[in-house]
């Protein structure tokens, strides 16, 4: 991928402290080059804002109030108030508790990060969604990108699922 690619992104950058709202939005524009960052205090605001501002992406803190990254995310993701429900979420948070990082996963996040956010790790987040997304699948209790990382048939536990989602297309995740 050509380094400039990211460069199209419009990027919705939601935590309730504006200085860690300008440090990502610093690394978005001068580490990264990304086009747009628009911020939000918190997922209320965000929601409303997304309507004149479709983001690519929208990077989240996990302990706002009163609406966290992972409702914003449930939110996004049943395409409520006409949101697109495949815009990319990227969940950030202070503590990573595993309990955390799997409701995440379930509500439909990308990915989930852990601060400090370095440029590093964020650029590598935002390439991985963008050059290598999982397809978005739709089950009864679940819509978005496959939480799988990779096709394997070799689990065969007791929790795996008797009968494949369905792949929903997204022709909108690759970047040009």
């Amino acid at each position: 991928m050509d380094e400039n690619n990211l460069s199209s992104l419009r990027v919705m950058v939601v935590d309730p402290y504006s200085q860690l709202r300008e440090i990502v939005r610093d690394i978005l524009i001068r580490g990264i080059g990304v086009a747009e960052v628009v911020e939000a205090k918190d997922g209320e605001e965000a929601l409303s804002h997304m309507r004149d501002f479709p983001p690519d992406v929208v990077i989240a803190d996990s302990s706002m109030k009163p609406i966290n990254a992972i409702e914003m995310t449930k939110q996004i993701r049943a395409g409520e108030d006409g949101l697109d429900p495949h815009i990319a979420v990227i969940v950030i948070s202070g503590r990573a508790e595993v309990g955390e990082i799997v409701a995440a996963r379930d509500a439909g996040a990308n990915e989930y990060l852990a601060k400090p956010v370095s440029a590093k790790i964020l650029e590598l987040r935002l390439h991985s969604i963008f050059e290598h997304p999982r397809p978005f699948v739709r089950a009864n209790s679940f819509f978005g990108p496959d939480r799988r990382r990779h096709d394997s048939e070799r689990f065969h536990g007791s929790e795996r699922r008797v009968e494949e989602a369905e792949h929903v297309e997204n022709p909108d995740m690759a970047l040009d």
